[in-house]
């Protein structure tokens, strides 16, 4: 394992570069490693270098997102979603006049495995954190409801890309599952 200065937040083992960054102290509770390495699949200083900075920028954009839901925030009763310490979310009655309350594929993730993942082994989490993750820095942390049908086929097109096989982009598809969305398969055909 070589450090190369001219590549930021990566390292080079057997001539391929991987990008590693650590994670914040303030920020560890979100993630189960203190780190972040994964292979940037190059050989090419520049190549890497551009994957490296892009990586980078999007984990700070991200921190700084999950630093400002964390600090206090000055009418947080008043929120639709509540999510209390010792109890359940509590969401808005049917009786609300405003608009339905959706929540973040991140949110949702991190729900499912409260309600789901007890004793079920770590590969069971760790699917679902991945397939989510993946989809997450494909088409960004949305509500479930603002997926859409090009929001999936951008999805199967950058598992394309990574090279992940025909089988293991259907397991990833069936981790996450085919929600409709508007009455149509978000993960089906254009």
């Amino acid at each position: 394992m070589a450090y190369d200065k001219s590549v930021p937040f990566s390292f080079t083992k057997n001539g391929i570069y991987y990008f590693e960054r650590r994670i914040p102290s303030d920020l560890r509770g979100h993630y189960q490693a203190s780190k972040i390495s994964y292979s940037l699949r190059t050989r090419s200083a520049h190549l890497a270098a551009s994957r490296a900075i892009r990586a980078g920028q999007q984990l700070d954009e991200y921190w700084y997102h999950l630093r400002i839901k964390n600090c206090d925030i000055p009418g947080r009763h008043r929120l639709r979603m509540l999510q209390t310490v010792s109890g359940p979310t509590t969401w808005p009655s049917a009786s609300d006049d405003s608009e339905s309350s959706s929540v973040k594929l991140s949110e949702a993730v991190a729900i499912y495995l409260r309600l789901k993942g007890e004793n079920r082994p770590v590969t069971f989490s760790r699917a679902a954190e991945r397939a989510c993750g993946y989809i997450i820095d494909v088409c960004a942390d949305k509500d479930l409801l603002a997926y859409r049908k090009a929001d999936a086929t951008r999805f199967r097109g950058a598992l394309i890309e990574r090279g992940l096989t025909g089988s293991s982009i259907t397991r990833v598809f069936g981790t996450v599952g085919q929600p409709t969305v508007s009455g149509e398969c978000v993960t089906g055909d254009e």
